[in-house]
């Protein structure tokens, strides 16, 4: 446990910058804090000390980590095995998994309220919301060092209060944009919103970027179109495609370019080069845009 709690603090003093008023200090086998005087502000008496985050530090008694604020307060009681400050309002908390360098992590308020528990392998805050991971392994084998494992990965959301939106069944889950997310099931990804809510169904390869309100959308080895709510501009029916640029995209079957209008309907036969598509399409007027 002590080399452990070494490796993990010495990340902690790393990530916490050197821009802060108090700094730890050993003294003999114990560890306080000092301000930029050099004056003590809180006596050694930790086993480890980590620079202070936004008001606070995590520090090591008796084998486990907790956290104290700038005045030495107790703000999370030390009892957790791991503890990483998310943001400068929450930790990530948990203890020790059956395998090494592996935890139960939850988030962890700094008033030390329990928002999610520690059931999870992995917790990434993003766009107010908690994308967390569960580990489901299988023992295939051993080794001198140990078991061998085949090990996956199964994804869930969580909101900003702690309500679970998705239970961890997603083979990933991703943010596509502040507000769309892509999740995974198999080799297939739909869109759903911030809120969880599915938007599209399970059929997509990928979604690219959405410009001019819609972006591309593959299914197989064909490309169509799509809004945000997962409705389907275009029908996937296109070898190729281009983003749509002024109100019109390019578009490829059998080798032959042309170009579509956002309601789907040819503009430009698909009977040319590239080059003499593009050509043709900076010809026609340009869509005026909403906003």
């Amino acid at each position: 446990m002590k080399y452990s709690l070494v490796i993990f603090l010495v990340f902690l003093t790393a990530v916490g910058g050197y821009a802060q008023r108090l700094v730890p200090f050993k003294s003999d086998s114990t560890w306080g804090y000092k301000d930029e005087a050099d004056t003590i502000r809180i006596a050694p008496q930790f086993q480890y000390a980590a620079r202070f985050i936004g008001g606070s530090a995590v520090v090591a008694k008796g084998g486990k980590l907790g956290a104290i604020g700038t005045d030495g307060r107790l703000l999370v009681p030390c009892k957790y095995e791991y503890l990483q400050p998310l943001d400068t309002t929450e930790y990530l908390f948990g203890f020790r998994a059956k395998y090494y360098g592996e935890h139960f992590m939850g988030v962890l308020s700094n008033a030390n309220n329990i928002k999610i528990p520690a059931e999870y392998n992995g917790i990434n805050k993003q766009n107010n919301s908690y994308i967390v991971s569960i580990n489901k392994d299988s023992i295939i084998g051993e080794s001198s060092i140990g078991d061998i494992r085949s090990m996956k990965s199964l994804y869930g959301l969580f909101n900003i209060n702690g309500k679970l939106l998705l239970p961890c069944k997603y083979n990933y889950i991703r943010w596509h944009n502040d507000s769309l997310l892509v999740l995974t099931k198999g080799d297939k990804n739909a869109l759903f919103d911030k809120n969880g809510e599915q938007l599209s169904g399970f059929d997509y390869m990928v979604f690219g970027n959405f410009i001019e309100g819609v972006a591309k959308a593959r299914i197989g080895n064909k490309y169509g179109f799509i809004y945000p709510n997962g409705k389907l501009v275009v029908p996937v029916i296109f070898d190729s495609c281009a983003n749509f640029a002024n109100g019109y995209a390019l578009v490829g079957n059998n080798k032959k370019w042309g170009a579509i209008n956002k309601q789907g309907s040819i503009v430009v036969k698909l009977q040319y080069t590239y080059e003499m598509a593009n050509a043709k399409v900076k010809k026609l007027p340009k869509v005026r845009q909403l906003k």
